[in-house]
């Protein structure tokens, strides 16, 4: 269904796929099969139309929406954390400042009371998918707030988006790969068998 999405997009803004200048796509970390698949229709898009990949990580996509959605709100002196759901108590997330610059790596975390807190004298931000694992864990953290009302949106990849373009900062299309940050480990299924 994502290239019909793509197409209606498209249909609503009144504009052609031929008449876009670049592609920008979320790069990861996330879902192994969410990646592959948003991967695979930019990269078939661009080869299709000769049009430049444009990759953004995940957080900072997150980190722009967020605050686009609490500019209102937010205080002075504040650190974001987005969160992605990497099962059981693990996220992937990331520390970023309010320069949109990582204080604290993406990386893989099974979170703990001071999971991506750079400092003790600021505000801390918490969202993302994954943020519901972080109330119990924060919650003798004064100066963290959890967020478990934020809405994705890829709204957050246009200010970084235009930033790679005006920099010219593309991916090399045939060579791209999402950044999963951890190797996929497939299972397999048991199949339990009843003894009579």
């Amino acid at each position: 269904m994502l290239t019909i999405y793509i197409q209606q997009v498209m249909d609503e803004a009144g504009k052609s796929l031929t008449e876009l200048d670049a592609i920008v796509i979320s790069k990861g970390p996330g879902s192994y099969t969410g990646l592959r698949i948003g991967v695979a229709t930019a990269k078939g898009i661009c080869f299709s139309l000769d049009k430049p990949l444009i990759a953004i990580d995940t957080p900072l996509a997150m980190a722009y929406e967020y605050v686009h959605q609490h500019k209102d709100v937010l205080p002075n002196n504040y650190f974001l954390v987005p969160v992605i759901d990497a099962r059981r108590m693990e996220v992937y997330g990331a520390t970023i400042n309010q320069e949109m610059q990582y204080v604290e790596p993406i990386r893989a975390e099974i979170l703990h009371s001071t999971s991506f807190l750079a400092s003790q004298e600021a505000n801390y931000f918490v969202f993302g998918d994954a943020a519901f694992k972080c109330k119990e864990v924060y919650k003798c953290q004064s100066l963290v707030k959890v967020d478990t009302d934020y809405k994705l949106s890829a709204l957050g990849l246009l200010y970084p988006g235009l930033e790679a373009w005006r920099q010219q900062t593309f991916e090399n299309i045939s060579g791209f790969e999402p950044y999963y940050l951890k190797e996929f480990v497939a299972k397999v299924k048991t199949v339990k068998t009843k003894i009579d």
